[in-house]
């Protein structure tokens, strides 16, 4: 049901002229330079939504220095991808692996892709030793999950560029060093109680990356946590 923007009177399916049966304005040219006014104003207002979008996005990305090496060390970390993160030598009959030196990448192209879970699971079941084997593992899992923080973070960084925000990388890159924190711990603790309990079952070192790796993901952090406080005075000068 339609009615005429002039008189508003009620106009039938069967009124197909332009003009409006009751009073005769055209319809479709009725009151057409304050509908156009409208339309230029709509059009202006998107323009200006557009001009704070992309001056908040490149504000954010490249506003200054500080902002450019954000955006740069947001990939540095996962370089530890290639880095040597450990070593180990494991033993048992018909089970049994070494490497001098590993990386996640090698590990996981190498290694994880055709593990034996259902041994792993029956390591994990063992009495004595299956705490140890389980911090093993969750020390990998956490060296995984790091890596997954680290181009989360990436993602989110274009993502909340617009709004002038960094809280949620502080927060993501905060787990990333975490996680490299944790990693060798557990993973220490673990070759120590193979050893104090006098068998030389599982026996491995940390090397350099993990190290690296802690410290570009917490430079990573101190970057995202003052531009974050630079760009919450950027969104209250805008306000």
């Amino acid at each position: 049901m339609s009615y005429c923007p002039h008189c508003f009177k009620q106009l039938h399916f069967w009124d197909i002229k332009a003009e409006c049966p009751h009073c005769g304005v055209n319809i479709p040219n009725y009151d057409w330079e304050n509908m156009l006014e409208k339309d230029a104003k709509k059009a202006e207002a998107a323009w200006a939504k557009f001009r704070i979008f992309t001056g908040n996005f490149k504000s954010s990305l490249f506003g200054n220095k500080l902002r450019i090496a954000r955006f740069i060390f947001t990939f540095v970390p996962l370089i530890v991808l290639i880095l040597p993160v450990a070593s180990y030598i494991f033993h048992l009959p018909f089970l049994s692996d070494s490497t001098s030196k590993v990386t996640l990448l090698d590990f996981t192209l190498n290694k994880l892709l055709n593990l034996n879970w259902g041994s792993l699971i029956n390591l994990i079941k063992l009495d004595e030793m299956g705490i140890s084997f389980a911090m093993i593992f969750i020390a990998l899992l956490l060296l995984y999950l790091a890596v997954v923080f680290g181009v989360l973070n990436f993602i989110c960084i274009l993502a909340c560029a617009s709004s002038l925000k960094a809280t949620i990388n502080c927060v993501l890159c905060a787990g990333s060093a975490l996680c490299f924190t944790l990693s060798p711990v557990l993973y220490s603790i673990a070759i120590n109680n193979f050893a104090a309990n006098g068998t030389e079952l599982f026996t491995g070192n940390i090397h350099f990356g993990i190290f690296v790796g802690i410290l570009l993901f917490t430079l990573n952090f101190v970057l995202n946590f003052i531009t974050n406080k630079s760009m919450k005075k950027e969104r209250a000068k805008t306000l």
